[in-house]
């Protein structure tokens, strides 16, 4: 079947009961393809999708969608752009940053997964995700929100079927439209009273602060303009914690070793397999954006006006990204996905998601021992917009009666001397008493495992000065720091610059940059400080292994601005995880060769045969009256 007929025949029943064969030749044959039966262009490479999502290319929010606009109203959160979408999350974001979030989530989350555990422990059988992931997310969004005295657990749901129902309504039938419209009316119906309420008694709930957070002036904003977000929350709020824990344990039992490691150490693996969980089966799995031009991408040309789906589906199943995609392997040594979307859109409550699941599966484990699948029922996994198990049959080893009363008593904090970075309430860093909290104003996928990160103070005050060779401590936890080399310009006194390396045995830190830490967030910086300071000379050799090429960059930038040779030796394993390659290029004007030190460049990739012969290099420096400077992995 040649690719086009094979494009024309993709039926949405197809996509609805396993799109990932579809998106395999896709990416394959035609990466970028307007798709007749959902009447979209789809977008379904990794890094077509991180561009397009990134608002690279003119590409904004899906205004005028056919389905969101019809279901959720305007402004909404997700298609909103610019000021007013940046006014919006000043909204959403206080009570989903990741100290709000650590400060309520144990005692907010652990008591509702206990109290229905201990609903079902006693009987041996059960199907999770209606008996249990789904409530427990459901409850938690309630509290969270400030809807828990508004609407039970019941009503929550039928709400997200229903919206659900309109936002995948692709084929725009009338009967389902008139479903979600009707829903839509019943939530505003029911919120509007707790929003007047608030507009007299503000409190600490996000509907509270969807009012009153970051306002200029004291004045509120307008109830109608908050209405569409809400929508929005609500039917992402349970998608990802609830389904995306459904898809975690499905893959955990798909593969036994990687399950039996999981129960021999939780605190290890938990957070690992939420994480991959989510990449193997990405709960929402594709995003709208529009084109604001006529874009020529992947070999096609999507015209202005065009809407596009960021299949993040897809892009998490890359095979030039991940090895052995299609399998869920929780100890991938690349974990860098597309779970939570990318750019100004990137989702307000990843961090939320995430500590959700944590805390059911601890909670889950314990609770039902001997945890495994029903061999005589199957589980259901449908959808290509919004994905998950929809059925998830299990057995374990029933426990008394007691033993299952007993899952509800009140017990001690747990783990409060093993939390995780990040996991704490307001940060008193004691190793730094200087430290001052940044705030992340850009983030950038540099390489292979390797994210750049832009800091800023919040309220605009100038940083502290620095000089090729400086070091700053980012504090994810009172107890916990890492060191990371500026790399941006010393003379640029309002943001640093600096790269993180997703570390194969981390501390905790590279994790907590990677998985946790998002633009918008603050975090305590400590210094900078200097010890590697560059001294001045007529000829340096710079040589760079890996993330040790982030010092570098400042240092190349002061030894050309001085009018000094600078030879740069860069090695890696691969030109996919060595950052920074093309803005090297652009600093070197393209120039590379394998002379004497001057001012060049030279690449060393592993797996391109090419190994540096460092023994030489420094000889030769030497002989040149160089400066030779070093960094990276021992």
């Amino acid at each position: 079947m040649t690719t086009q007929a094979f494009i024309e025949g993709i039926t949405l029943d197809e996509l609805e009961n396993d799109p990932y064969p579809i998106y395999a030749r896709l990416r394959r044959e035609a990466p970028v393809a307007w798709i007749p039966a959902a009447e979209v262009w789809f977008v379904t490479g990794f890094d077509d999708c991180a561009a397009v999502g990134s608002g690279e290319h003119g590409f904004t929010g899906g205004k005028n969608h056919p389905t969101l606009q019809r279901v959720f109203g305007d402004p909404n959160v997700l298609t909103a752009e610019g000021e007013e979408h940046e006014d919006l999350r000043k909204g959403i974001d206080p009570s989903l940053q990741p100290r709000s979030v650590n400060a309520v989530i144990d005692d907010l989350a652990r008591p509702i997964a206990r109290k229905y555990l201990a609903q079902i422990a006693a009987r041996g059988h059960g199907e999770l995700m209606a008996e249990y992931f789904e409530p427990v997310s459901v409850d938690a969004l309630r509290a969270v929100m400030g809807l828990d005295d508004l609407v039970d657990s019941d009503t929550l749901r039928r709400w997200f079927r229903d919206l659900n129902a309109g936002v995948a309504n692709f084929g725009q039938d009338p009967e389902v439209f008139a479903i979600s419209d009707s829903i839509s009316a019943e939530i505003e119906a029911v919120v509007r009273p707790r929003f007047a309420q608030l507009l007299e008694h503000p409190d600490d709930s996000m509907l509270s602060h969807m009012l009153w957070a970051g306002r200029e002036g004291g004045e509120p904003r307008p109830v109608e303009m908050l209405l569409p977000s809400l929508k929005v929350m609500l039917l992402g709020g349970m998608q990802e914690p609830g389904h995306a824990a459904g898809s975690t344990l499905l893959g955990l039992f798909g593969e036994p070793e990687q399950w039996q490691k999981l129960l021999e150490d939780p605190d290890e693996y938990i957070p690992l397999a939420v994480h991959e969980g989510m990449r193997w089966i990405a709960p929402i799995g594709a995003v709208e954006r529009v084109a604001t031009r006529d874009v020529e991408i992947g070999g096609a040309t999507i015209p202005a006006g065009a809407f596009v789906q960021i299949v993040l589906g897809s892009a998490n199943r890359d095979e030039t990204h991940f090895d052995d995609p299609d399998r869920f392997d929780m100890e991938r040594s690349n974990r860098v996905n597309q779970v939570f979307g990318n750019g100004v859109h990137f989702c307000a409550g990843h961090f939320f998601a995430r500590q959700l699941q944590r805390i059911m599966f601890e909670e889950l484990l314990p609770a039902l021992p001997g945890l495994r699948p029903d061999p005589e029922h199957e589980p259901l996994v449908t959808g290509w917009v919004f994905r998950a198990p929809k059925s998830l049959p299990v057995l374990w080893d029933p426990v008394s009666e007691a033993e299952a009363a007993a899952l509800v008593a009140p017990s001690e904090a747990d783990r409060a001397s093993d939390a995780a970075p990040g996991s704490a309430g307001p940060v008193r860093v004691a190793g730094d008493p200087d430290a001052r909290m940044l705030r992340v104003v850009a983030m950038r996928h540099e390489a292979d495992g390797v994210v750049s990160i832009e800091l800023a103070d919040p309220s605009g005050e100038p940083l502290a000065p620095w000089r090729p060779g400086a070091h700053v401590d980012l504090w994810p936890s009172p107890q916990r720091a890492g060191q990371y080399s500026l790399a941006g310009d010393p003379d640029d006194r309002h943001r640093y610059r600096i790269a993180v390396r997703r570390e194969e045995h981390s501390r905790g830190v590279s994790d907590f940059v990677h998985d946790e830490l998002r633009v918008g967030e603050t975090v305590p910086i400590g210094g900078p400080r200097n010890h590697f300071a560059l001294a001045p000379a007529r000829r340096y050799v710079f040589i760079a292994g890996g993330i040790g090429v982030t010092p570098m960059l400042p240092m190349l930038r002061a030894a050309h601005k001085a009018g000094a040779q600078a030879a740069l030796v860069y090695c890696g394993r691969s030109r996919r995880t060595m950052a920074f390659l093309a803005e090297l290029d652009e600093l070197y004007g393209g120039g590379r060769d394998g002379g004497a030190p001057g001012d060049v460049i030279r690449i060393h990739a592993s797996d391109e045969g090419r190994r540096a012969d460092l023994d030489t290099i420094v000889r030769d420096a030497a002989e040149a009256g160089a400066e030779i400077y070093a960094c990276g992995p021992e």
